[in-house]
């Protein structure tokens, strides 16, 4: 037996360890085993059963022996009954009709005792060990009798635990048949086909080193063939969706680092490659040049065409450049109408200066699209490295110092007229550095309050009053003394900080003209500068209203003054916040005009109430007849559209009685007074001999 079980166990095993995981070898056993419960809960209860058969029958066979000897000795006495070799005992008695009692009529050998009889376990049977103590019903001697006998069924329980063993045995080896059975058919049908298949898709996944794995394939899954199918399918999906992913990650790397209009690289590849140019550079002492390419006038040429032209023009350009460049230059879109190149192995500047000789020539060359020439005009900046930078930075230091000194060049070559090209030295060096240094001058100068306002009076030519004066900004640094507004105004424009300057401005002359009308000089109007960068800025009409609002002064006596070439720069912008500011009441000038380009289809639609003729055309007057006829066209102007036509930069009496002969209005100039700060302007409006107090002092006291 013990032998049988070793094997079956063993078996187990070895096919437990051909499984393919624990859950499947579960699986597969815990069948088995089920199969095994099963057939013993039919088995030992059979075997019960047939135990109770076999002593029902032995003492089924004792009571007949018992009755065969009474039957073929019917005179004996019944004492006289003899004992066979089972029967170890009996009491012979007869209940008493009617009644629980009995009357005992014999004891014979070792009889149970009748003190233990009930009625109602009449024909039960009792077995203890090999002794078994029954109840039966006798026909003797002609009468009915009970009797309770003890019978030795020591043979029976020996007969019936040998064929209970064998029972036993055989229900064990059929069980464990059927479970070994059931278990060889759910490996083969089940657990192995589960076992290739998640056997192949481990091995896919192992060999595909991170990647989609591979399709699997099975020989003979059968029905779990669905779950190979599954699989495959998934890793088909899969496939898909990560060359869907590919494609866009490809898409949007590419469109990252590239210029959607021209294809070429964009500003952010530009940065990247000019690091890695520096880099290797230094390491193995190259050299480079960065060319900054830019196109002029690019925004006029695009009112003028359209911006479908132009971006033709761009497109045009991008590949003109690329085309002329070598595989392992770049060429870069960085803005609207701004190209750089990196051009590598360049091994001079005069080299550098043959390339952008050569870009100039190509790019500039004229094309036809749609029925129009087209010719580009552009200004190129160049800066070579090494010979253009500091040595002693680090690299990204390096990269930023040689573009910086290409947008000078670049910038250097557009001030001296465009369609050039200009090569960076150490004088834009020096430029470049005192600007910096100005710049952040003037930061300071506005966080501590350097500036001041001047005031340069403006007379009536006619009745020789004061009407107001013009207020003008003046620095007073404290190192440099002081600093024209010609050298700072620009950077401060170019910088972003004209806004809050010329809002200081503003807000200055308003206040202190209002405390001029509180000590007795009513009616004095002022005119402040507005920058071009203020009016595209969108918050001009709101600080001007704050500025009033705050100095308590009448929008009425509040000009703004704005040079011609900053209304042509955008003259519908332009048009649109003139209109707002002149419906809040305030006067409107063009400065400078004559010296611009403006345009008088527009000139007609400006709300505008001065003109002011720049001093350009007043300094010769006496005795340039160009400058005499366009004085007298500004003044015709002035007069046809009902303008006031102020003078600017009258230095002598001659200038001031000619402008007077000519209808001028009002004119300003050093031969009424230089520009002076608050408390000089009102010294000078004290001392005037004809000013709007209604004096009677002749003007000869000022000549």
């Amino acid at each position: 037996m013990w032998g049988i079980g070793h094997a079956v166990l063993s078996l187990i095993s070895r096919l437990k360890s051909g499984l393919p995981s624990d859950t499947s070898a579960l699986t597969a056993l815990w069948v088995a085993v089920a199969l095994i419960v099963l057939h013993g809960l039919f088995t030992v209860p059979s075997l019960w059963s047939n135990e109770k058969q076999l002593l029902r029958s032995a003492s089924e066979q004792q009571r007949l022996l018992v009755e065969e000897w009474a039957i073929q000795n019917p005179s004996a006495e019944l004492d006289g009954v003899p004992v066979g070799s089972s029967l170890l005992g009996i009491t012979l008695f007869k209940p008493v009709p009617d009644a629980t009692g009995y009357f005992e009529l014999m004891v014979l050998g070792d009889a149970p005792d009748l003190s233990l009889w009930n009625p109602a376990n009449s024909g039960q049977i009792e077995r203890s060990g090999d002794i078994m103590d029954a109840h039966w019903s006798l026909e003797l001697q002609g009468q009915t009798l009970q009797a309770l006998a003890r019978v030795s069924v020591k043979h029976v329980v020996a007969n019936n635990n040998s064929l209970v063993r064998k029972q036993i045995l055989l229900a064990l080896l059929s069980g464990l048949l059927g479970g070994l059975l059931v278990l060889l058919m759910t490996v083969k049908f089940f657990a192995k086909p589960i076992q290739s298949i998640l056997v192949a898709i481990r091995e896919s996944r192992a060999n595909s080193d991170g990647n989609i794995p591979k399709v699997i394939e099975i020989q003979e899954a059968g029905d779990l063939q669905l779950i190979a199918d599954e699989f495959n399918g998934l890793v088909d999906e899969q496939r898909k969706a990560a060359r869907q992913v590919r494609v866009k990650q490809q898409y949007l790397e590419y469109a990252a680092h590239h210029d959607p209009l021209t294809h070429l690289s964009n500003r952010l590849m530009f940065e990247d490659r000019l690091k890695t140019t520096v880099a290797s550079a230094v390491a193995e002492q190259g050299q480079f040049s960065v060319f900054l390419v830019d196109l002029d006038n690019f925004k006029f040429f695009n009112d003028q065409y359209g911006h479908l032209i132009g971006d033709k023009m761009v497109v045009e350009v991008g590949s003109r450049l690329k085309a002329m460049m070598k595989d392992i230059d770049l060429v870069a879109r960085l803005d609207g109408d701004e190209f750089v190149v990196i051009q590598k192995d360049i091994p001079d500047k005069q080299a550098a200066e043959e390339i952008a000789a050569r870009v100039m020539s190509v790019v500039t060359a004229p094309f036809e699209y749609r029925g129009f020439t087209l010719k580009a005009s552009v200004s190129v900046g160049i800066s070579h490295f090494p010979d253009d930078v500091h040595a002693d930075q680090d690299e990204e230091m390096l990269a930023e110092e040689i573009v910086n000194n290409a947008a000078v060049a670049l910038q250097e070559a557009k001030d001296n007229g465009k369609n050039q090209y200009q090569l960076f030295n150490e004088s834009m060096r020096s430029r470049l550095t005192a600007r910096i240094r100005l710049e952040q001058d003037l930061k300071t100068a506005l966080a501590s309050e350097q500036f001041e306002v001047y005031y340069q009076p403006k007379i009536n030519i006619h009745t020789r009053q004061v009407t107001g004066a013009e207020a003008l900004v003046r620095w007073n640094h404290p190192t440099n003394g002081r600093i024209s507004p010609e050298i700072f105004v620009p950077v401060a424009e170019e910088a972003g900080m004209i806004i809050e300057l010329g809002e200081w401005i503003l807000r200055t002359a308003c206040r202190q003209t209002h405390m001029l009308q509180q000590i007795g000089y009513d009616g004095l109007n002022i005119a402040v500068n507005i920058s071009a960068v203020q009016f595209t800025d969108g918050n001009l009409l709101p600080m001007v209203s704050k500025a009033l609002q705050d100095s308590s002064l009448t929008p009425e006596l509040l000009e703004l003054e704005i040079t011609e070439s900053a209304v042509m720069h955008d003259p519908e912008e332009v048009i649109h916040s003139l209109h707002e500011l002149s419906r809040f009441g305030m006067r409107l000038a063009i400065d400078d005009f004559g010296t611009g380009y403006s345009s008088l289809a527009y000139l007609k639609r400006f709300p505008v109430d001065t003109l002011k003729i720049d001093r350009a055309f007043i300094t010769d007057i006496s005795s340039d007849n160009d400058d005499v006829a366009i004085v007298e066209a500004v003044l015709g102007l002035g007069n046809h559209f009902n303008m006031k036509v102020v003078a600017e930069g009258v230095e002598d009496e001659d200038q001031l009685n000619f402008l007077r002969e000519q209808g001028c209005d009002l004119a300003q100039g050093y031969f009424i007074s230089q520009p002076m700060n608050i408390q000089g302007y009102i010294d000078w409006l004290e001392a005037w001999p004809h000013g709007i107090q209604g004096r009677d002092e002749v003007l000869d006291n000022i000549t």
